[in-house]
């Protein structure tokens, strides 16, 4: 039976803590690896050299907290490759304001002497082996972008780092699994439409159907309970992503 295989690389935001990573998660369907943001510290869990076959790397936006890793892994696929230990080019998509990228000129100078291609994109909608990736451009302070990942096991969505004025509810319409951030709790002020209180996370799977929410993006120094505990108020079916503990879905 075929099986998605999802494994949270890093969960908080700005800055990583303990065993804390920033933004990232690994999708792993078919002998596919697809990485999801990689935020600080998310290269520690890969599993390497096996993970940089058949990967394909999508940056949702250009916030060092979301890209913060790619140095590492830049660096970690070099010196695997003069091993000959990666079979195929991995292809690294990011948002095309790429002056937004700390040290740009650098990461595309390692880059050009790995296998790493950079795509810079202003959509996504292609398809890697018989997966279907498609984005979908959502609000916040810089351009940014939610993924969608579908497969014959199930389908996922990402939301990325979102204002509220966006449209994951018609995005994630009855995906299996939606992970979702979850920035801040109700007793936290907002200043700016940015990111979303966790009751509005839960509210978009509610009104999405979807099967399961996985939160995310979480304060480094908060209970993840806490916000697992607020969003039951208005979908059930939840859990926080957790630096390696991985989730299987199948149909």
């Amino acid at each position: 039976m075929d099986k998605i295989i999802v494994i949270p690389l890093g969960t908080v935001s700005p800055y990583p803590k303990d065993d804390k990573n920033c933004p990232g998660f690994l999708i792993k369907y078919n002998n596919y690896n697809i990485l999801l943001d990689c935020g600080n510290g998310c290269t520690r869990l890969l599993n390497l050299p096996n993970d940089l076959n058949n990967l394909n790397i999508f940056i949702s936006h250009l916030h060092p907290d979301h890209y913060g890793d790619l140095l590492s892994l830049i660096q970690a696929t070099l010196v695997y490759s003069r091993y000959s230990l990666i079979k195929n080019p991995i292809n690294l998509y990011i948002p095309n304001n790429v002056e937004n990228i700390l040290d740009y000129k650098l990461l595309e100078q390692l880059a050009s002497n790995t296998l790493i291609n950079i795509k810079a994109y202003n959509n996504i909608n292609l398809n890697i082996g018989n997966i279907k990736i498609t984005s979908l451009l959502v609000p916040h302070q810089i351009s940014s972008y939610a993924f969608k990942i579908e497969t014959q096991a199930g389908s996922i969505v990402y939301s990325s780092d979102t204002g509220t004025k966006n449209n994951l509810k018609e995005f994630a319409l009855n995906t299996d699994l939606f992970i979702c951030e979850s920035t801040f709790l109700k007793n936290q002020k907002r200043t700016e439409d940015a990111h979303l209180y966790t009751y509005e996370a839960a509210k978009i799977a509610a009104d999405a159907n979807v099967k399961q929410l996985l939160l995310t993006h979480f304060w480094p120094e908060i209970d993840k309970q806490k916000y697992v505990e607020e969003a039951r108020e208005i979908f059930n079916n939840v859990s926080a992503a957790k630096e390696g503990k991985a989730l299987v879905i199948r149909r």
